[in-house]
């Protein structure tokens, strides 16, 4: 196989399953051309190689009452214990994706909060923290993809 996620069929799979991890086996198998009981043996492959790692819901943030998403960019104190910080970020529920990255920060943030006040007190969260240097915060306006 050329693929960690398998032969084509199997990357095709992959592709409709990040999209809609709910679709049935009939649906699946209807799209890849194949028999449900196939499509739900490659599935189990799938799981067991750990191509497929678990299923989620995606939740409208709007719904839930989280109005702002915010991107924080997050620079931390050379010398730092940055295991220490990662496992504080833990902690926040506002928090949907965290990275470590490369460039002039050192941690990149993406947060769904409550309206102006819950950025603020999620951005207020993160300066008071003694790991953090700097942060940069932008606003994400609209989404183009995801």
């Amino acid at each position: 196989m050329d693929s960690p996620a398998g032969d084509p069929v199997d990357a095709r799979i992959v592709g409709i399953l990040r999209f809609n991890g709910r679709i049935s086996w009939k649906e699946l198998a209807d799209r890849v051309h194949l028999a449900p009981s196939s499509v739900a043996d490659r599935v189990r492959r799938l799981e067991e190689r750990g191509v497929i790692t678990g299923y989620s819901a995606r939740i409208d943030p709007a719904a839930v009452g989280r109005t702002v998403r915010a991107v924080v960019d997050v620079s931390l104190v050379p010398g730092d214990e940055a295991d220490a910080f990662e496992a504080r970020l833990v902690e926040r529920d506002e928090i949907i994706m965290a990275s470590y990255v490369t460039g002039s920060a050192d941690y990149t943030i993406v947060a769904e909060c409550a309206g102006a006040e819950g950025l603020d007190a999620f951005v207020r969260w993160v300066r008071a923290d003694e790991a953090v240097a700097r942060t940069e915060t932008k606003l994400m306006l609209r989404s183009v993809i995801g």
